[in-house]
C-alpha cells in the first residue's frame, strides 16, 4: 500500500496548520502532558526540522538566506537550555533535537521523492538508532537517560503539585470544598496520579519522543511547504486519506509479542515501547476512516469522545482493519 496520501495543492488554509501549532507549543506545559512530552521547549524542536527543511530547500535550488535565517536563529535557541539548566536532561534534549534535524536532512537529501511520510518515519528511526548506541556506549547505558528522564518529569510534577497545593491554601477553594468535600478527594487522587506517571514516562521515552519528533516533523515540514512546495516535495495530505505502508503492522505485532509472552520479561519494556508508538499511528489511521466514514460530519466523533476508552479502542480496530479492508481505496476504485 501507498504511503501517507499527498497532494499537489499549493494554496492552503493557514487555520489548521495554525491550531496545530498552537497545540503544539503550549499544551506541553499543562498538566498532565507536561510530565508525558520528552522535550517540553517544542519550540526549539520546530525550529531546529524548519531550519533542517531550509538547508534541503537550499540543496535543491533554493535561497541561501532562508537557511541562513532558520539556521540561526536554530543555533541562537539551542544555546539556551531546553531543560533545567545544568543538568543531564538538558544536554540529552537538545543532543537529540540536533541529531533529529541531521537525520531529516539526510534522509530528505538521500531520497527527494519519498513522501514525507517516509521520510519522517526513515528520520527517526535513525536518530533512535544513533541515540541507543550512545546510550550503549555510555557509562551506565540506557538507565542513564531513563534516570535523568525521570528526574525532569519529576521536577515538573513536582511544580504543578505545589501550584496546586498553593490554590487548595485559599479561602476561595476552602469555600468550595466546605460545600463540596468530594472537590478535596478528588485533587489528592490527581496528585497521586501524578506522582505515579514520572516513572512510567521515563520507562516510554523512547516511543514519547518519537510521537513528539513525528509532530514536530509534520508541522515543521507544512509551515516550510508555505515557503518552498514544489521543491521539498508533496505536501501533506488531509486526515481522512491517512495511511501507511502495510508492512508497519509488525511493529504493533513485535510490541504485543514481547510485552504479553513471559519468554520475553526482560524486552518487555522495548515492547510497551513499540506498542504505543504504532498504536498511535493506528489510531490516527483510524480517526481518518473515522472520518471517512462521517463525511465529515464531526458530531459523531464528539458522542464517541464521551467514552474516551470506547473512542480509543475502536479507532484503533478501525486502523488495523483497514490494513485488510481499505474502505477508502476500494470506494474510490468502486
Amino acid at each position: 500500500m501507498a504511503d501517507a496520501a499527498t497532494t499537489e495543492t499549493k494554496s492552503r488554509s493557514w487555520r489548521p496548520l495554525f491550531w496545530g501549532l498552537a497545540a503544539f507549543l503550549i499544551l506541553p506545559y499543562l498538566p498532565p502532558l507536561d510530565a508525558l512530552i520528552p522535550v517540553q521547549q517544542t519550540l526549539l524542536v520546530l525550529i531546529a526540522i524548519i531550519a533542517s527543511c531550509a538547508i534541503i530547500d537550499w540543496k535543491l535550488g533554493g535561497r541561501l538566506a532562508m537557511v541562513l535565517i532558520w539556521v540561526a536563529l536554530a543555533a541562537w535557541m539551542l544555546l539556551h537550555p531546553a531543560g533545567q539548566p545544568g543538568t543531564q536532561y538538558d544536554q540529552m534534549a537538545r543532543g537529540w533535537v540536533v541529531l533529529l534535524a541531521a537525520s531529516f536532512g539526510l534522509v530528505s537529501l538521500w531520497n527527494t521523492s519519498a513522501p514525507f511520510l517516509s521520510r519522517a518515519l526513515f528520520a527517526i528511526g535513525l536518530a533512535v538508532a544513533v541515540g541507543f548506541s550512545l546510550a550503549l556506549s555510555s557509562p551506565s547505558g540506557i538507565a542513564r537517560f531513563q534516570h535523568a528522564a525521570g528526574e525532569e518529569f519529576t521536577r515538573r510534577v513536582n511544580t504543578t503539585i505545589q501550584k496546586i497545593e498553593e490554590g487548595r491554601s485559599e479561602p476561595a477553594w476552602k469555600e468550595i470544598t466546605d460545600k463540596a468535600p468530594w472537590f478535596d478527594a478528588l485533587n489528592d487522587e490527581s496528585e497521586s496520579m501524578m506522582r505515579d506517571m514520572p516513572s512510567q514516562s521515563a520507562a516510554l521515552l523512547p516511543a514519547l519522543l518519537a510521537l513528539e519528533s513525528l509532530a514536530a516533523l509534520g508541522l515543521g515540514w507544512a509551515v516550510y511547504q508555505r515557503f518552498a512546495p514544489e521543491r521539498l516535495g508533496p505536501q501533506l495530505g488531509r486526515l481522512m486519506d491517512f495511511r501507511f505502508n502495510d508492512q508497519l503492522v509488525w511493529g504493533l505485532a513485535v510490541g504485543a509479542t514481547l510485552s504479553l509472552l513471559p519468554a520475553f520479561g526482560e524486552a518487555r519494556n522495548a515492547g510497551y515501547n513499540l506498542l504505543l508508538f504504532f498504536g498511535a499511528l493506528y489510531l490516527i489511521r483510524g480517526t481518518g476512516v473515522l472520518v471517512w466514514l462521517s463525511r465529515g460530519r464531526y458530531v459523531y466523533l464528539v458522542i464517541l469522545g464521551f467514552i474516551p476508552w470506547l473512542l480509543v479502542g475502536v479507532t484503533v480496530m478501525l486502523g488495523l482493519g483497514d490494513t485488510w479492508l481499505d474502505l477508502r481505496r476500494r470506494s474510490k476504485s468502486a
